[in-house]
């Protein structure tokens, strides 16, 4: 839902049945998807391009950038390799030729072995002892500002890591190891969600271990770049899982005695959609025709394209015959975590999380 604070709107017509408010737009922290708050922000850092909180973060805590790596698995090691090839492939050939340009000398490395000139050899190697200590000056190019950091190239690799992520992601390999890898997370996820009801019951100390890493795995392998841009978002959405409370009080009470019987979503995001106009309906559906259902313009974040805004645009919810229209007061964003021809994982101003799956 659109920032999930749709079903805070929800609530209020159910549990009221008079008007209509948004919630105060309370910066939540988000249960699931959890590597340590520490790990968590500077992944999110890097992913948003904020270099300079980026390395005030990893000055405060360098050991939690050597961990991120390490838990990036295979695109940490790519991203590392990466950032090793890239500086000694500039850094190699500058060194050289500034080398050369304050002694006025080549290395020739070749010479060692050639003959048996002990002193040639030995002056060879202190010209190249002293090509080692100019270059060591490049070192602060492969990071930044963080000795730590600069001493292992760590903070460049997890700022590279997010990218090496979203393009192994979207490979397809001979193998199909990716598309596999992908297909048993969501399908671990959905599993667990119909067991609490789509969020209705607490999941205990295991499924919850359980759930946010294969949350955190999953969206890690986000095969869509830019997915809030992307047509994959446009659809019709079942939601399967969320900690909304407000959506998950509707599912277990219903409507003023109607039994609540899905709730799902419309999206319609144009090709063009920085500068078209793109909407989203929600709709809370219960027994005996009723529902509750807003709907929204919402527009992809111009800088971040994991992100949209949203704003309310009408409302109204239907008990048995009688239909009342309500005024549609909210705004926010949302930010989609993860998304693909079938499964959508969001998560909302309020930190809450949304896991829906695609009906058409």
């Amino acid at each position: 839902m659109p920032a999930l604070t749709f079903f805070a709107v929800a609530a209020t017509a159910i549990r009221g049945g008079i008007g209509v408010r948004a919630p105060a737009l309370s910066l939540r922290a988000t249960p699931a998807v959890s590597m340590g708050e520490a790990d968590a922000s500077l992944m999110e850092l890097a992913r948003r391009r904020d270099f300079q909180s980026f390395v005030a973060q990893a000055r405060d805590e360098p050991s939690s950038v050597l961990q991120l790596v390490k838990d990036a698995g295979v695109a940490g090691a790519i991203s590392y390799t990466a950032v090793e090839l890239t500086f000694f492939a500039v850094a190699l050939p500058v060194g050289y030729v500034a080398w050369h340009a304050s002694t006025g000398e080549w290395l020739q490395p070749l010479l060692l072995l050639r003959g048996d000139d002990v002193e040639g050899k030995a002056r060879l190697l202190g010209l190249l002892l002293s090509y080692v200590v100019l270059l060591k000056t490049l070192f602060p190019v492969r990071l930044g500002s963080h000795p730590p950091c600069q001493r292992h190239a760590l903070g460049s690799t997890l700022l590279l890591t997010p990218y090496t992520q979203r393009l192994l992601g979207g490979l397809t390999l001979p193998s199909g190891r990716g598309a596999a890898a992908r297909g048993s997370l969501k399908a671990e996820i959905r599993s667990l969600a119909a067991s609490s009801r789509g969020g209705v019951l607490p999941f205990d100390a295991a499924q919850q271990q359980r759930f946010d890493a294969a949350l955190a795995e999953l969206s890690a392998l986000n095969p869509t770049p830019e997915p809030a841009r992307s047509p994959l978002f446009s659809g019709t959405w079942e939601c399967v899982w969320t900690t909304e409370s407000e959506l998950n009080f509707a599912v277990d009470k219903g409507l003023l005695g109607l039994p609540w019987r899905r709730t799902y979503q419309t999206i319609d995001v144009p090709r063009g959609a920085l500068t078209t106009p793109s909407t989203l309906t929600n709709v809370i559906e219960f027994e005996e025709g009723g529902f509750l259902r807003v709907g929204s313009t919402i527009s992809p974040d111009a800088e971040r394209g994991e992100r949209f805004s949203f704003s309310f645009d009408s409302c109204a919810v239907r008990w048995r015959s009688l239909e009342l229209p309500l005024p549609p007061v909210g705004r926010g964003w949302g930010e989609l975590l993860y998304l693909d021809d079938e499964l959508r994982v969001q998560r909302d101003v309020r930190g809450d999380l949304l896991v829906a799956t695609r009906v058409g």
